[in-house]
């Protein structure tokens, strides 16, 4: 499992549409949140859109390289781990 954030649904949706696009993953799943965080000395608060992108252990190098390739943050938050899922759904995800 893979999550990122990204300013807005247009540049999310254009991450998503590339990754599946290229085969890279079989599924993402986005949500409205709200962070804040520290950037260039200050405290700030944003609206985004969390992508939850679902990817085999083996595409992950890949799908982080394309993401920073294609994000509009200058350090975009990319974070792995893995899962675990039920069969038929870990078969499917592995088939990508």
């Amino acid at each position: 499992l893979i999550m990122t954030t990204e300013v807005d649904k247009k540049n999310a949706c254009k991450i998503a549409n590339i990754l599946l696009g290229e085969k890279l993953i079989p599924c993402v799943t986005f949500k409205s949140v709200e962070s804040q965080f520290w950037w260039e000395g200050e405290i700030n608060k944003s609206k985004e859109i969390q992508l939850i992108i679902k990817c085999k252990e083996l595409n992950i190098k890949k799908v982080c390289r394309k993401i920073c390739e294609l994000h509009s943050y200058e350090v975009p938050e990319i974070i792995y781990f893995p899962v675990s899922s039920n069969e038929n759904y870990q078969n499917w995800v592995n088939s990508f």
